[in-house]
Formats: structure tokens, sequence, C-alpha cells
């Protein structure tokens, strides 16, 4: 893996990194609620990989990292956007940059335009627009990420509801819990299961660290479009192992990973 003075990971054949998502196995005490939450994955993910990079590693970002600016995303027209044909491989155009621990995608033409005190916003409105916002405020808002990333992210780029506030109730209560990178998932790709110009809800799709043969989750996350922007519906009770559910099945799956 390529980790230039950014902290941006370059290509698609960069070594995935280690998400926050602990493994099922490892999920105790009160964290179990947030064991899917840790995430940060949501970036870079294939089976059984992991590769620990030093904490205070200069070009590790940190969750609160600067302000930085991306190519606009695309102005794409609602009637275009509305007979966009929804993509069937992986975007071209996206590098990975490094949050925390994990790998996330950035995309010249889908966003985010810019990350500010540990908040990614500016996505197209378009469906890799929604696939980046997902991957992006999802690792955000995970544990592992830091409180100056989740905290910001869940009440700026989750829709409010009384779920919000329990899942941003849950994380506050939860004080520290370092997190291993042999611990955590990895993003290994995700499946549309509906898309329109308003609603998005996409399966993001993630490895867990296991030896032997390999063992897969799925996030079915829910996105909506306001304010000029998407954003992450909070998942029910505010707990994300209710929208969680394992598999072995990958028919239909894009694979998408900073590898």
């Amino acid at each position: 893996m390529t980790v230039d003075s950014t902290g941006s990971v370059s290509g698609r054949e960069a070594s995935p990194v280690a998400a926050s998502w602990h493994s099922p196995e490892k999920r105790t005490g009160p964290i179990a609620i947030l064991g899917l939450l840790a995430i940060v994955l949501l970036a870079g993910l294939v089976a059984g990989l992991a590769v620990v990079l030093p904490p205070d590693d200069p070009a590790l970002p940190t969750a609160a990292d600067a302000t930085a600016t991306a190519a606009p995303p695309d102005s794409t027209s609602p009637a275009d956007q509305q007979q966009s044909p929804l993509p069937t491989s992986a975007p071209s155009d996206v590098t990975w940059e490094l949050v925390g621990q994990t790998a996330v995608p950035v995309s010249a033409s889908a966003g985010p335009r810019t990350r500010d005190g540990g908040v990614a916003s500016g996505f197209a409105h378009t469906p890799v627009g929604a696939l980046v916002a997902a991957a992006q405020i999802t690792i955000r808002s995970g544990f592992s990420a830091g409180r100056a990333s989740w905290e910001p992210t869940i009440q700026r780029q989750f829709e409010p509801s009384p779920d919000r506030d329990r899942l941003l109730a849950t994380l506050r209560a939860a004080g520290e819990s370092p997190v291993q990178p042999g611990d955590l998932s990895q993003i290994f790709g995700y499946q549309y299961q509906s898309y329109s110009p308003d609603t998005a809800v996409i399966g993001l799709v993630l490895s867990a660290p296991s030896v032997g043969t390999p063992r897969y989750h799925v996030l079915s996350l829910s996105l909506r479009w306001h304010e000029d922007d998407w954003h992450v519906v909070a998942p029910p009770g505010g707990a994300w192992t209710s929208i969680n559910r394992e598999t072995s099945d990958l028919t239909g799956v894009v694979e998408w990973s900073a590898r």
C-alpha cells in the first residue's frame, strides 16, 4: 500500500487496511451494540487482511483531519439521475485515504467535496455519490474513528430521528475501548438494493477477520437526499446489529476495496 504525504492510498490495488468493525466473535459488554459499529470498513476490504500501521505514523490522518477538497461532484440533472443506470463495476476514479486505521473512498466525480473536522460532505446526487457517501459516513461514524469524528458525523450527516439520538447516546456512554487491527472487518464490496434520486439502499459487504473459510456480513444502509447532500438513516433502535446479516452468498456483489 502506498500512502502519500496527505494520507491518501493510491489506486484500487493498494494493500487493504484494517477496518473498525469488530469480528462478531469478539463483541462483548457494552460494545456489543457497537461491535458492528466500530466501523472503518467500509473501505479496503478483502477477506482476512490487515496491515498494521504504526499508531504514531505521521502519514496517518486523524479523525479530525484538516479541511480537504476534492473535485466537485457531478451536477447531473434530476432527469438524468432518474434514468442513470446503476453501475455494475467499481467506480474507476476512486482513490483511498486513511481515517484512523481505515481506508475510505474518495471519488473525483462523486465526492466528498470537503472533509472538515472529521466530517465528510458534498456528495454527488448520483448512484456513485450515494455509494461513496455510505462508505465515508458509516466509517466516520464508527466508534473506533474517535469521538472527534463520530460525534459531528452523526450530528450532521445522519437524518435527525430518535434512532440517531439513541445511537449517539450509546456511543457517548461507551467510554474508551481500544481496537486492535486484527479484530476489525474490511470492506469487501457492495450491492445496490434499491435506488431513486431521493432514497438509496446499499448493501455494504464486509469480510470479518477469520482463519480458514472467509466470513462475510452485510450492512443494509439507507440514505436520503436532502439539503443538497446524502444523509444516512440511523439503524432501528440505534443498533447496527438491526441492519446486519451474515452471508456466504456473494452473488451480485461488486468487489470494491483499497487493495
